[in-house]
């Protein structure tokens, strides 16, 4: 697919996983040496993940120089980082939250229900569980913490509520929801083969959308942005973009939506799309 852009290049937004960092959570200094190039070039930076801001911060926070906006949940939430300003957040109903809950318990799913905090601290990033369930290795307290009345109350309004598992069993999940729920809510997936998410949001919720925000906000169009990303909760972000980038490893959903293909996050792909870019605008 060969779209490209109508006019120059002005904003980059880049996913975390699998596309910014590998395994490891480290930004390699190749990508790092792009980054500061393409800030130093003038184009606004934006972090576009499915993290929570608790998550997403520690990513942000390796950049040579700090990235002007961080989209997160999924692109629930984003915030103008120089400034610390919420600039939108989108939320799940209680209500609604309590019916996936329970959907997911009688499925004999796990269930995590997330805290929609826009700052970096622990007292705002909640996550809660059902103490009757298993839970996965990541669950690791304080942050994760057991709630007994997670079917019938909670003690915030949520941004998301997740689920996670084998890649086959999640991607039957997320068809039985998606079948199952109303037009209230967002089904979003992403993961691993391992640790495969099924993830919903209040309706509308997604990276695009929060991409179009910012760009909004930036006064640009979204044939003046250019994303990267490697996983089915990009699709949306690359279609939207004037030049949309797939990791080498993506998902054929994902590649198949894309502009461009670049190299493997172990192979610094996010480094050879930026240098690509700045060699076509020089």
């Amino acid at each position: 697919m060969q779209r490209g852009p109508s006019s120059k290049i002005r904003a980059l937004f880049l996913d975390i996983d699998g596309t910014l960092v590998g395994a490891d959570n480290q930004i390699s200094a190749a990508v790092q040496r792009a980054v500061t190039k393409a800030q130093e070039r003038g184009l606004w930076i934006g972090l576009c993940t499915g993290r929570t801001r608790y998550t997403a911060e520690p990513v942000a926070a390796q950049l040579w120089r700090p990235p002007d906006y961080l989209i997160v949940s999924n692109g629930a939430i984003a915030i103008e980082t120089p400034t610390e300003t919420l600039l939108h957040r989108r939320l799940l109903e209680p209500a609604l939250a309590l019916e996936v809950a329970r959907i997911l318990i009688d499925a004999g799913e796990q269930v995590y229900i997330y805290e929609p905090a826009f700052r970096p601290l622990l007292e705002e990033s909640r996550v809660l569980y059902h103490p009757a369930r298993p839970v996965g290795a990541f669950a690791t307290p304080p942050r994760y913490q057991p709630y007994a009345s997670l079917l019938s109350e909670l003690p915030f309004t949520p941004v998301s509520v997740a689920s996670f598992g084998p890649q086959q069993e999640m991607q039957a999940l997320v068809k039985a929801m998606r079948e199952s729920l109303s037009e209230d809510f967002s089904v979003i997936q992403s993961g691993t083969h391992a640790l495969w998410g099924v993830e919903i949001f209040a309706a509308g919720v997604n990276k695009r959308s929060g991409a179009e925000m910012v760009a909004r906000r930036l006064g640009i169009s979204s044939q003046e942005c250019m994303a990267i990303g490697d996983h089915m909760n990009d699709i949306e972000l690359l279609e939207w973009a004037g030049i949309g980038v797939a990791m080498a490893d993506a998902p054929a959903e994902v590649q198949a939506v894309a502009d461009w293909i670049t190299a493997s996050v172990e192979e610094d792909g996010v480094a050879e799309a930026i240098e690509r870019l700045l060699t076509m605008a020089a």
